[in-house]
Protein backbone atom coordinates (compact mmCIF):
# COMPACT_ATOMS: atom_id res chain seq x y z
CA UNK A 1 0.00 0.00 0.00
CA UNK A 2 1.28 3.64 -0.83
CA UNK A 3 1.72 6.02 1.94
CA UNK A 4 1.89 10.07 0.26
CA UNK A 5 3.74 12.82 2.01
CA UNK A 6 1.37 15.38 0.50
CA UNK A 7 3.75 17.89 1.92
CA UNK A 8 6.52 16.94 -0.55
CA UNK A 9 4.13 15.59 -3.74
CA UNK A 10 4.96 18.11 -6.63
CA UNK A 11 1.74 17.11 -8.79
CA UNK A 12 3.89 15.72 -11.49
CA UNK A 13 1.89 12.43 -11.88
CA UNK A 14 5.26 10.37 -12.42
CA UNK A 15 3.20 8.02 -10.17
CA UNK A 16 0.35 7.64 -11.76
CA UNK A 17 2.09 7.45 -15.31
CA UNK A 18 3.69 4.14 -13.95
CA UNK A 19 1.23 2.13 -11.90
CA UNK A 20 0.98 -1.34 -13.80
CA UNK A 21 -2.46 -1.31 -11.84
CA UNK A 22 -3.89 2.21 -12.82
CA UNK A 23 -4.25 2.12 -9.00
CA UNK A 24 -3.50 5.86 -8.74
CA UNK A 25 -5.76 8.10 -10.52
CA UNK A 26 -5.80 11.77 -11.63
CA UNK A 27 -8.66 14.24 -12.63
CA UNK A 28 -7.67 17.64 -13.77
CA UNK A 29 -9.85 20.68 -14.89
CA UNK A 30 -8.89 23.75 -16.20
CA UNK A 31 -7.72 25.35 -13.05
CA UNK A 32 -6.89 22.22 -10.69
CA UNK A 33 -4.98 18.72 -10.63
CA UNK A 34 -6.14 15.95 -8.18
CA UNK A 35 -4.43 12.68 -7.76
CA UNK A 36 -5.67 9.91 -5.69
CA UNK A 37 -4.29 6.66 -4.28
CA UNK A 38 -6.34 3.71 -4.21
CA UNK A 39 -5.43 1.34 -1.26
CA UNK A 40 -3.04 -1.35 -3.05
CA UNK A 41 -2.53 -4.84 -2.27
CA UNK A 42 0.43 -5.11 -4.60
CA UNK A 43 4.14 -5.06 -3.53
CA UNK A 44 5.36 -3.26 -6.73
CA UNK A 45 6.88 0.15 -5.80
CA UNK A 46 7.51 1.53 -9.03
CA UNK A 47 5.13 4.84 -8.29
CA UNK A 48 7.73 4.90 -5.10
CA UNK A 49 11.12 4.60 -7.43
CA UNK A 50 9.58 7.13 -10.07
CA UNK A 51 8.41 9.65 -7.28
CA UNK A 52 11.06 12.46 -8.54
CA UNK A 53 10.00 14.40 -4.80
CA UNK A 54 10.51 11.22 -2.53
CA UNK A 55 6.74 11.69 -1.37
CA UNK A 56 5.72 8.04 -1.59
CA UNK A 57 6.76 4.96 0.65
CA UNK A 58 5.56 1.54 0.78
CA UNK A 59 3.65 0.59 4.15
CA UNK A 60 1.85 -3.02 4.77
CA UNK A 61 -1.84 -2.96 3.41
CA UNK A 62 -4.35 -1.82 6.23
CA UNK A 63 -7.74 -2.09 5.27
CA UNK A 64 -8.78 0.78 8.31
CA UNK A 65 -6.56 3.69 6.35
CA UNK A 66 -7.86 6.62 3.86
CA UNK A 67 -7.24 6.53 0.59
CA UNK A 68 -5.46 9.81 -0.12
CA UNK A 69 -5.76 12.68 -2.77
CA UNK A 70 -3.89 15.60 -2.91
CA UNK A 71 -4.72 18.60 -4.62
CA UNK A 72 -2.83 21.38 -6.62
CA UNK A 73 -4.34 24.74 -7.96
CA UNK A 74 -2.35 25.12 -11.62
CA UNK A 75 0.01 27.91 -12.63
CA UNK A 76 -1.46 29.99 -15.13
CA UNK A 77 1.50 30.91 -18.38
CA UNK A 78 2.66 34.00 -18.79
CA UNK A 79 1.86 34.66 -21.88
CA UNK A 80 -1.72 32.89 -22.59
CA UNK A 81 -2.91 32.43 -19.04
CA UNK A 82 -3.84 28.95 -19.59
CA UNK A 83 -3.17 27.01 -16.35
CA UNK A 84 -0.55 23.82 -17.18
CA UNK A 85 1.50 22.96 -14.33
CA UNK A 86 1.52 22.78 -10.76
CA UNK A 87 3.63 25.34 -8.81
CA UNK A 88 5.78 22.81 -6.82
CA UNK A 89 6.54 21.01 -9.56
CA UNK A 90 7.54 24.42 -11.28
CA UNK A 91 9.43 25.21 -8.41
CA UNK A 92 11.52 22.02 -8.46
CA UNK A 93 12.49 22.52 -12.10
CA UNK A 94 13.45 26.13 -11.53
CA UNK A 95 15.38 24.71 -8.48
CA UNK A 96 17.56 22.35 -10.44
CA UNK A 97 18.32 24.04 -13.64
CA UNK A 98 21.32 25.80 -13.67
CA UNK A 99 20.42 30.02 -14.11
CA UNK A 100 22.10 30.30 -17.28
CA UNK A 101 19.28 27.80 -18.50
CA UNK A 102 16.19 29.15 -16.84
CA UNK A 103 15.96 32.21 -19.56
CA UNK A 104 16.07 32.05 -23.16
CA UNK A 105 17.95 34.26 -25.48
CA UNK A 106 15.57 37.32 -24.98
CA UNK A 107 15.51 36.80 -21.30
CA UNK A 108 12.01 34.66 -21.26
CA UNK A 109 11.69 32.33 -17.98
CA UNK A 110 10.75 29.08 -20.39
CA UNK A 111 9.74 27.57 -16.78
CA UNK A 112 6.53 29.81 -16.38
CA UNK A 113 5.40 29.22 -19.77
CA UNK A 114 3.37 26.49 -20.92
CA UNK A 115 4.14 23.91 -23.77
CA UNK A 116 2.37 25.35 -26.79
CA UNK A 117 3.36 28.91 -26.26
CA UNK A 118 6.93 27.39 -25.93
CA UNK A 119 6.42 25.43 -29.12
CA UNK A 120 4.65 28.78 -30.81
CA UNK A 121 7.65 30.76 -29.84
CA UNK A 122 10.45 28.81 -30.75
CA UNK A 123 8.99 28.41 -34.16
CA UNK A 124 8.17 31.75 -34.92
CA UNK A 125 11.94 32.25 -34.20
CA UNK A 126 12.94 28.97 -36.30
CA UNK A 127 10.32 30.87 -39.17
CA UNK A 128 12.33 34.52 -39.19
CA UNK A 129 15.87 33.10 -38.81
CA UNK A 130 15.33 30.88 -41.67
CA UNK A 131 13.90 34.35 -44.10
CA UNK A 132 16.79 36.29 -42.77
CA UNK A 133 19.09 33.74 -43.91
CA UNK A 134 17.02 33.38 -47.02
CA UNK A 135 17.55 37.33 -47.70
CA UNK A 136 21.01 36.87 -47.26
CA UNK A 137 21.53 34.64 -49.45
CA UNK A 138 19.70 36.83 -52.51
CA UNK A 139 21.75 38.53 -54.70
Amino acid sequence: MIKVDASKCLGCLSCSNVCPSQNITRLETSEKRSIHWKKCKEECDLCVEFCPAKALALVPFDEASEEPTVAFDLVPCKICCGRYATEPMLRRIESILPLNLQKDSTGLAWIWVCPACRRNIEADRATKQMVLERSRKRP
